[in-house]
């Protein structure tokens, strides 16, 4: 693990940066203000274990012989988690002794058609309309339904008197009163039903049953207790410190800085001693086991990370880390700066937008 930074390793990387070598001493004896903000990544994956038994059905003689068993109460049956806590999984068992091949019920595999209610039929709807008469005037006399019109009067020989080519009508029997194409009935012959005015049901076939669907027609069904037990990857992360370093230094920092890391994989593990003691209580309530938890992986990474401010140069913050070759340095815009800069754009905004307007 690389040794922390000096104050010296520190002092001398800024002077290094800003083109004085060997002036680290100097900038010490101008008051710079030295602020560590140790960082750490923190990762947790943990294996969280569920268990649920329940009643399971399949129609026929249903083949679970490959499935593994346990023995009384599930919660006492022993079941390895994933070698990778980050890998979902679900472990099918069966209740030994539970499985049973009975008989269902229904009636040899059938059960009555719901919808013809058992008939094998149902009412056929009314054909299509007489192409001829349209289903307005199918008969003169009856109007298709059979029995005299109530508006017609007594018969005379001015009412008997009927259109050319008119036909006697099958509902009232009445002869030179009906349509010539449909006779009578307003609509053309049913396709589906020959005019019997039932059809077959299409459900049954007009068997007026059809297979039950829990056996899937066997008149078996297969039962037994399963038991389930389910590994379920939770993740959580944490980054110290908080608030957290500008943008710019993150991003270089995870770029390349020399980070220390290292991972653990079980509730007990000690943790590192290198870490710094400002996270080692964030850490360890971070790592506290979780109901269900039976197992884990926690990758903690740490790096040593220093503000700088100089007197000299206020327009600067110098963010100082470990790097792969020695201490990196890096200047950002102090708040006097960034606000003086802010103060210049808005002003020349608002000179544009005067400007503008005077045009």
């Amino acid at each position: 693990m690389a040794d922390a930074l000096s104050e010296d390793d520190i002092l001398e990387a800024i002077a290094r940066h800003t083109g004085r070598p060997g002036q680290g001493p100097q900038l010490r004896r101008t008051g710079t203000d030295i602020a560590r903000l140790p960082m750490l990544d923190l990762r947790i994956v943990r294996c969280v274990e569920t268990r649920s038994t329940r009643p399971e059905t399949r129609p026929g003689r249903y083949d679970i012989s490959g499935r593994p068993t346990y023995e009384g109460e599930l919660r006492d049956h022993p079941v390895e988690p994933p070698k990778d806590p980050a890998r979902s999984r679900k472990v099918e068992l069966v209740l030994h002794g539970s499985v049973r091949t009975v008989a269902c019920g229904c009636d040899e595999g059938r059960q009555p058609c719901s919808r013809c209610r058992a008939k094998g039929k149902l009412p056929c709807d009314t054909g299509p309309l007489c192409p001829t008469c349209k289903g307005v005037e199918p008969c003169t006399w009856c109007d298709g339904t059979g029995e005299r019109r109530k508006d017609r009067g007594p018969a005379g020989p001015a009412r008997e008197k009927q259109p050319p080519g008119r036909t006697t009508c099958l509902k009232c029997r009445k002869p030179r009163t009906a349509c010539p194409q449909c006779r009578g009935r307003g609509t053309e012959k049913c396709r589906q039903c020959d005019d019997t005015g039932f059809r077959d049901c299409p459900v049954c076939a007009g068997e007026r049953s059809t297979k039950h669907t829990p056996c899937d027609g066997t008149g078996l069904v297969t039962r037994w207790t399963g038991g389930s037990v389910g590994h379920t990857p939770q993740r959580s992360a944490a980054k110290l410190p908080d608030p957290s370093p500008p943008l710019r230094v993150r991003q270089q920092t995870g770029r390349t800085g020399a980070w220390q890391r290292i991972t653990l994989t079980s509730a007990g593990e000690p943790l590192p001693d290198a870490l710094d003691p400002a996270h080692v209580e964030a850490v360890e309530s971070a790592l506290a086991p979780r109901p269900g938890e039976v197992a884990r992986r926690v990758d903690i990474g740490w790096l040593q990370l220093v503000s700088v401010a100089i007197p000299d140069d206020p327009d600067h913050v110098f963010y100082v880390f470990p790097g792969a070759d020695g201490p990196e340095v890096l200047p950002i815009w102090s708040r006097r700066r960034s606000l003086r800069v802010a103060a210049v754009v808005a002003g020349v905004v608002v000179l544009v937008l005067l400007v503008a307007a005077l045009v």
